[in-house]
């Protein structure tokens, strides 16, 4: 029997060589291989002839990823897709690989320690400017993350729309909507309702797109804003999903007090964020708030930092809703 620091040992051995698994994952998605298997299975000949590949370099990644249910091997070096090797298509979390394993993502975590050091934002030292003024001069990548964001989020959405009451609401506003996912999810489930999206132009262009084949151009307007300056009024709910970990304290500040110049005194405002959970226990959101600092120098926040820095925007916290996997709608008024 092993003791528990030899157990020890295989576990952190297991994290060390992490990348020895993510970096193979990136490589088979960047040339398609999930997707080359939708029809069956194939040689790895045929394989590496499709996509272009050096077949014995390919062999050697196909069977390290079959060894973890990645791809199956059959006889005769022939492949097949598995379930885990389906999530990896294009319709699936493609292109969360392209964003997370890519190597402009590798090249600002790779400045973590440096970030650590001196206070500066990771993505700021690797590239030379901010995040989304750096997507903006990259219009392919940032259509990548744009879809990526919208996969990790969208498990949110049904829910949400489930779990929160619409009917005394008439229109609605998403700052920093995206494509306009969680927008079109409420329309379809309130078909009383009429919603804006707000977002920067480089990612309207494709909201355009996305909203007019949901067929609801009619009932969704689409507005380009920075909302460090001014967001429109004259809404009966504004709502953010995913924006307020984005930034630090100060920044959010901003953005939530812009939010409170443009609302009525009766409209509410809804976050949608993942909370923190007390204790030591493994959640996903604590690696999040990693990925945020490293980004963009953002942060997830617990439900006291939440409450202290909504109140810091003037705002109350009227309610806060769970939605699942630690997801929350965080309610805010203007006043009790």
């Amino acid at each position: 029997m092993k003791t528990n620091k030899e157990q020890a040992s295989k576990k952190m051995m297991q994290l060390i060589t992490a990348k020895w698994i993510s970096k193979p994952i990136y490589v088979v998605v960047k040339l398609g291989i999930p997707d080359i298997l939708t029809n069956g299975p194939l040689s790895i000949t045929e394989i590496a002839e499709r996509c272009n590949a050096h077949a014995p370099f390919l062999l050697q990644i196909m069977k390290a990823l079959a060894s973890i249910k990645i791809f199956r091997e059959k006889e005769n070096q022939v492949f097949e897709l598995t379930e885990m090797a389906e999530c990896l298509k294009k319709d699936s979390m493609r292109d969360i690989v392209l964003m997370l394993l890519s190597d402009w993502h590798d090249a600002a975590w790779n400045c973590l320690l440096e970030s650590i050091q001196t206070g500066k934002v990771a993505f700021n030292l690797a590239h030379g400017e901010p995040a989304f003024d750096w997507l903006n001069k990259n219009p392919e990548i940032a259509e990548i993350v744009c879809k990526a964001n919208t996969i990790k989020a969208a498990g949110s959405f049904v829910p949400l729309v489930n779990v929160y009451d619409f009917s005394n609401v008439r229109n609605v506003i998403d700052i920093g909507g995206g494509y306009g996912v969680l927008m079109t999810s409420i329309l379809k489930a309130n078909p009383h309702l009429s919603g804006c999206i707000l977002d920067l132009p480089f990612v309207l262009r494709n909201t355009e797109v996305f909203i007019k084949d949901e067929n609801l151009e009619q009932r969704c307007k689409l507005q380009d804003c920075d909302f460090f300056k001014e967001i429109p009024k004259g809404y009966d709910m504004y709502l953010m999903s995913n924006i307020i970990h984005d930034w630090d304290d100060e920044k959010c500040k901003i953005i939530l007090k812009n939010c409170f110049n443009a609302m009525g005194p009766d409209t509410k405002l809804l976050i949608i964020e993942m909370i923190i959970p007390t204790g030591n226990n493994f959640s996903i959101v604590r690696l999040l708030d990693l990925e945020v600092l490293v980004m963009g120098g953002g942060k997830e926040r617990t439900e006291i930092e939440y409450r202290n820095l909504i109140k810091s925007a003037g705002f109350y916290i009227n309610n806060i809703i769970p939605v699942n996997n630690d997801v929350s709608i965080i309610e805010c008024i203007k006043k009790r």
